[in-house]
């Protein structure tokens, strides 16, 4: 202990000594969610006036804003370049921002074969266990692949994490592989409860809930209709359900607790919820620390087409901002203008569409309603000019609204164009109708 406390020791640094081995043109790598960097992100924002065209690499940020933007007004010190957007990444103006198009499950290898090139990496651990290994509480998805191709890693210390008593080598590293160690002021993880299940999201997970079975392996997000899914199943007579996803949000806790999620009938990591990050409450946070069925590891393992494949009854449910008549999705972009990004969306739905009797499910309600009130369809006869296909109609599957389900798969273009219409809001059907016969969409 005192050998490992002594190698501790020795790398300790300070936030702004951390900050003065940064140069123009460097690339900083904040990795994500709750462990995005803290205190090299606040002494690196007191050099905005000395450096230029310093990239900052984040994917969702789920903390305090970046305090290097707040503090380069002119806009010269420092560019983003994000993984995933999420509401922190998009208060940095388009023209400082560029978004890296990949999918979840892609992102180590991106580190690992040097097509993302780090100079320093930065984020939030957990103190030293008793052997020294610090945890990537409480989301390990790309860690470690982030650590080891950098060229200099400074581990930021929070007290307020916990260590993984039933995670793998995924989840920690070494005190002796870490080149800098900063303290600071330790803040707590950020909550994300819940949000509220609309009507219509309610009545899509109840076409939703139709598709599953006994023993079925869920991969649910973060949201409405996946908390509507988790209420419903947990209402419903449904048993030994297994998990493997990407983002472990309070629906599956509830679930777990209800005795509804064994992992009995996994075809891999039996027993288990396997995982790459978490999202939630508090409440979330310390059944993650205590319940040793949850596995959290690598994104390139849990979003793995493959590894998901060996799951049979596979069940993924994801959501879209559009989808056109032919069956491209859209996730990410509301025309050119990227406002998230591709997750682990397509992961899911080519892992799904390979297993035994697995099913990818993308939802949506039928429309929104712009800021200026006019109401309009997600379904459109085709995507907005810019827009990006996240998941490419050649691997679309089930599609639901509030007003259906449908199956995609082997369907003509004609055939798509009908179903998509017959679940669209009855008040666009008729136009949706007109322009697909126009496109020579419907014959």
């Amino acid at each position: 202990m005192s050998q490992m406390m002594d190698e501790y020791r020795k790398r300790l640094i300070s936030a702004d000594d951390a900050a003065a081995m940064i140069k123009s043109g460097d690339i900083v790598d904040y990795y994500a969610f709750n462990a995005s960097s803290q205190y090299l992100d606040a002494a690196l924002a007191k050099r905005a006036h000395e450096l230029e065209n310093v990239i900052i690499r984040s994917e969702l940020r789920l903390a305090m804003p970046m305090q290097v933007f707040m503090a380069d007004e002119a806009g010269k010190a420092f560019l983003l370049h994000s993984l995933f957007k999420g509401p922190i990444e998009n208060m940095i103006p388009a023209e400082r921002c560029a978004p890296i198009p990949a999918r979840l499950g892609s992102y180590e290898s991106l580190f690992r074969n040097g097509e993302l090139r780090t100079d320093f990496a930065a984020f939030m651990v957990s103190p030293p266990d008793d052997e020294g290994y610090l945890h990537f509480w409480p989301s390990p998805a790309l860690a470690k692949a982030d650590i080891q191709t950098s060229k200099c890693f400074f581990a930021e210390i929070n007290e307020t994490y916990h260590h993984f008593w039933h995670g793998n080598d995924d989840s920690k590293i070494h005190v002796s592989e870490v080149d800098y160690i900063i303290e600071g002021d330790s803040p707590p993880l950020l909550q994300a409860p819940t949000p509220p299940t609309s009507e219509e999201e309610a009545k899509i997970a109840g076409f939703v809930l139709g598709e599953l079975c006994d023993g079925a392996c869920l991969q649910i997000g973060y949201g409405g209709v996946p908390n509507a899914v988790a209420h419903l199943i947990a209402e419903s007579n449904l048993k030994d359900l297994g998990v493997q996803t990407e983002v472990l949000p309070e629906g599956l806790m509830a679930l777990y607790k209800a005795g509804k999620i064994t992992g009995s009938k996994k075809g891999v990591d039996v027993g288990k919820m396997t995982s790459s990050f978490v999202l939630g409450s508090n409440e979330l946070f310390e059944f993650i620390h205590e319940c040793h069925d949850v596995l959290l590891c690598s994104a390139s393992y849990t979003n793995n087409p493959l590894v998901i494949a060996k799951n049979d009854n596979f069940i993924s449910v994801n959501a879209c901002l559009e989808v056109d008549l032919t069956g491209q999705v859209c996730s990410e972009s509301v025309g050119s203008r990227v406002i998230t990004g591709t997750g682990g969306q397509l992961d899911f739905v080519l892992g799904s569409q390979m297993s035994k009797n697995g099913k990818s499910i993308i939802c949506t309600p039928s429309t929104y309603t712009r800021r200026d009130g006019k109401v309009i369809s997600r379904i459109v006869p085709t995507l907005a000019p810019g827009a990006a296909v996240t998941t490419p109609r050649s691997c679309s599957h089930y599609m639901a609204t509030e007003y259906g389900i449908v199956n995609l798969r082997g369907r003509n273009i004609w055939e798509r164009a009908e179903l998509l219409i017959s679940i669209a809001h009855p008040d666009f059907r008729d136009d949706l109708l007109r322009q697909a016969k126009e496109l020579h969409l419907i014959r």
